[in-house]
């Protein structure tokens, strides 16, 4: 093969490696980066947090059934008689002789007046009582207005006395009395509770 038919024989291998090149770039894709999607309108939403809830207690004001059932100064602790009220007579508060603590009632009955001393309590309806108290005199007797009552003579000790009753079906209050008899001498009172029976009362 002379020179002009070695040029030709290698522009023809050229061409046909370019022709060969171009076949292949046409059948193989080239790579492309993928394109993101934008986020549905769900997703690209903003998150919402609920309000914490809050694990600290609340205080709540005693519920009226919570305030019943408690009688103040039950044992005259407080050196005065307030909320007691004492007809005829006034009652007084004395360091000796008491059952409890260090104060107690004192009644100064006479002939004509027998020292009663009341207080009057919030109690809820339908509800059973127990009275109860620690007194000492001659024949003193521990009740509520209009309702039951007990007595007893302890004339030289303090003697427990206890007494139930039911208010009615509407009842709200009860006048709860501790009392002496006519011209038998001065009486003592000390410790007076009253406890629903049926419902959990307080002293």
């Amino acid at each position: 093969m002379g020179p002009g038919q070695r040029r030709a024989a290698a522009a023809i291998g050229v061409a046909a490696a370019a022709v060969a090149g171009l076949g292949c770039s046409l059948l193989i894709p080239s790579p492309t980066a993928a394109t993101p999607t934008a986020p549905s309108a769900s997703a690209s939403a903003a998150p919402t947090s609920a309000a914490p809830t809050s694990t600290t207690p609340t205080s709540a004001a005693p519920s009226a059934a919570e305030a019943a059932d408690a009688l103040t100064n039950p044992g005259f602790e407080s050196g005065g008689l307030s909320p007691w009220s004492c007809a005829g007579n006034p009652g007084s508060i004395v360091s000796s002789p008491v059952h409890a603590g260090s104060k107690a009632l004192q009644g100064r009955v006479s002939s004509s007046d027998t020292a009663q001393c009341n207080q009057t309590v919030a109690v809820r309806p339908d509800t059973t009582y127990s009275l109860s108290g620690w007194v000492r005199g001659s024949n003193v007797y521990l009740g509520v207005n209009g309702g039951a009552s007990t007595w007893t003579t302890s004339p030289t000790g303090y003697s427990p006395l206890t007494v139930s009753f039911t208010t009615g079906a509407s009842q709200t209050s009860a006048t709860i009395y501790v009392h002496g008899w006519y011209a038998q001498g001065s009486y003592y009172a000390d410790d007076i509770t009253l406890n629903a029976t049926d419902g959990g009362g307080r002293t």
